[in-house]
C-alpha cells in the first residue's frame, strides 16, 4: 500500500471514528427509551442537562479562553426567573422563555462588560465566581420572592407541544435532548463561524486580534450572555422536571465542577463536554455498587486523565491520530 493511500486510509478511518464518536452517545440519549426503569429516566434527564450545561461553558472557555465560574448562578437564574415568570406574570412555561433569556441577558451583560473592560484572565474568573456567589446569596436571603433557602415547589409542567406531553418524566427528557441540542447546534456553528474564529484569535492572543481589527470586549462579552443564556435555558428545563428550586442550585461548587468536566473530557472539543459528563457524572452512579470505594474510583479516573492526557481524553486521542497521520505521510 502506497503512503497516499495509507493516509487516505486513515482519513476514512477518523470520518467513520468520528461518526462512532456521535453515535454511541446518540445510543446513549436513548437508553432511558430501550429499558423502562424511571430511574435510568431521571438520571438521564439530569446527565443531558449537565451535558447541555458543560456545552455552553465550553464555548466561553474552550473557544473565547475566558474561564468563567458563574454558569451554575445562570442556570439557577433560568430555572427562578422562568418559573416566577410563570407564577407571577401568568405566563405559561413557552411564553416565559424569551423574558427569561432577555433578562438572563441583561444580568450577564452588567457582569460581564465591567469585568471584561477592565480585567481578563484570573481576574475575571474571581469577578465572575463572586458574581456568582452574590446572585446565590440573593436567591437564599430574598425569602418572599425565592422562598429563601428553603426553596420553591414548582407544581407545573410545559404544556403539551407537537404532540408530546411534557407533564411525564419521558417528555422531560425530550425536552433537555432538544437543549442539549440547541447547545451543541450553537457552539459548533459560531466554531465555524467569523465570529467564532474572531474569538479563537482572542484566545491565542488578544494584542495581535486587536490589531487585526478585532473588537476584543465586544466579541468575548457577546459569548459570555451567549454561554449564560444556553445555561438558563437549560435551568428553565430544570425547574419543571425537578418540581422544586432552591439556592443550592446556584452553588459555585457546581460551577467548578463544570469545568472540571471540560479538562476531562476536552477543552474546546464539541464531544469532550458530553465524554466529560459521562465520566464526571455517571460513573459515580453507575458505582453505587462498590459503595464507599466509587468515589476513590472516580478519583483515580480524574487524576490519571489529567497526569496522562492534559489535553482532555478526546483531545488526547484526537492527538494521537494526527500523530499517526504524520507518521504515515511521512513514509
Amino acid at each position: 500500500m502506497t503512503v497516499s493511500k495509507f493516509s487516505s486510509t486513515l482519513d476514512s478511518l477518523l470520518a467513520r471514528l468520528h461518526w462512532a464518536v456521535w453515535v454511541g452517545l446518540g445510543a446513549l440519549l436513548l437508553l432511558p427509551f430501550v429499558f423502562s426503569s424511571r430511574y435510568l429516566v431521571y438520571l438521564g434527564t439530569l446527565l443531558v442537562l449537565q451535558a447541555s450545561l458543560a456545552t455552553s461553558l465550553n464555548l466561553i472557555i474552550g473557544v473565547a479562553g475566558q474561564f468563567a465560574l458563574s454558569h451554575a448562578a445562570f442556570y439557577g437564574i433560568g430555572a427562578y426567573a422562568s418559573a416566577l415568570l410563570i407564577e407571577s406574570a401568568g405566563l405559561g412555561f413557552w411564553g416565559s422563555l424569551l423574558p427569561m433569556l432577555a433578562i438572563v441577558a441583561v444580568f450577564s451583560a452588567a457582569i460581564g462588560y465591567p469585568a471584561l473592560r477592565y480585567t481578563g484572565g484570573i481576574h475575571f474568573a474571581l469577578i465572575t465566581f463572586a458574581c456568582g456567589e452574590l446572585l446565590r446569596l440573593l436567591a437564599a436571603n430574598w425569602d418572599d420572592l425565592t422562598g429563601g433557602p428553603q426553596g420553591k415547589r414548582l407544581p407545573y409542567s410545559p404544556a403539551p407541544l407537537l404532540g408530546i406531553d411534557f407533564s411525564d418524566a419521558k417528555g422531560l427528557y425530550l425536552l433537555a435532548i432538544a437543549v442539549l441540542v440547541i447547545s451543541v447546534g450553537v457552539v459548533a456553528a459560531i466554531r465555524h463561524s467569523r465570529f467564532g474564529r474572531a474569538l479563537v484569535a482572542i484566545r491565542e492572543d488578544e494584542i495581535l486580534a486587536a490589531s487585526l481589527g478585532i473588537a476584543v470586549t465586544r466579541h468575548k462579552l457577546a459569548a459570555y450572555v451567549l454561554t449564560s443564556m444556553l445555561a438558563a435555558l437549560a435551568g428553565s428545563v430544570y425547574a419543571p422536571f425537578a418540581g422544586f428550586i432552591s439556592p443550592d442550585l446556584m452553588s459555585a461548587g457546581e460551577s467548578v465542577a463544570l469545568v472540571g468536566v471540560l479538562i476531562v473530557g476536552g477543552i474546546g472539543t464539541l464531544s469532550g463536554p458530553l465524554i466529560g459528563t459521562l465520566i464526571f457524572f455517571a460513573i459515580p452512579e453507575l458505582l453505587r455498587i462498590a459503595k464507599f470505594y466509587r468515589l476513590v474510583i472516580l478519583g483515580a479516573v480524574i487524576v490519571a486523565s489529567v497526569l496522562f492526557m492534559p489535553e482532555g481524553i478526546v483531545g488526547f486521542f484526537s492527538k494521537q491520530w494526527q500523530a499517526l497521520r504524520r507518521r504515515a505521510k511521512g513514509g
